[in-house]
């Protein structure tokens, strides 16, 4: 039938027309992020307040990007202090792989996503700076267990 196209074309026009609405009204207001959403990086910290990274510089070799500089000191005893963790904002791609790669669960992907600043030199973070690493192991596997259910030996 002839004509069809222009009443199917009218009738999404009219139903969006009367639906309202659906911009915010920023800064007032600010967008619910859904959970799984990816923004700036940041650090975690346990119950104490002292940040759980171990300065493994796993996160730091597993960047595609290589945005992600970490320096520490190793003490004698074998602890280490984070003199600096450094993080370039302005490069990143929000791909999640260091958080992926931290066996330590130390890093997460923050809700933050007003990154926009008026100087180059905001496109740099420090996240932490002149701290003691965590000198805590990852957690112990259970033993592997065979096919038939016992435990292998």
């Amino acid at each position: 039938m002839w004509g069809t196209g222009f009443f199917k074309g009218l009738a999404v026009t009219m139903r969006n027309m009367l639906r309202g609405p659906i911009t915010l009204q920023y800064p007032e207001q600010k967008a619910e992020l859904p959970e799984r959403a990816r923004w700036a990086l940041q650090h975690k910290f346990d119950e104490e307040g002292r940040p759980k990274c171990t300065a493994c510089e796993i996160c730091v070799r597993t960047c595609p990007d290589g945005i992600l500089a970490l320096d520490y000191t190793k003490a004698e005893d074998g602890s280490k202090h984070i003199d600096s963790y450094r993080y370039e904002v302005g490069a990143c791609m929000f791909c999640g792989l260091c958080v992926e790669a931290c066996p330590f669960d130390a890093i997460e992907m923050g809700k933050d996503y007003e990154l926009a600043v008026r100087d180059t030199s905001g496109f740099y973070r420090t996240l932490l700076s002149d701290v003691d690493a965590a000198g805590g192991r990852r957690a112990e596997r259970p033993p592997a267990t065979a096919p038939g259910g016992a435990p292998d030996a």
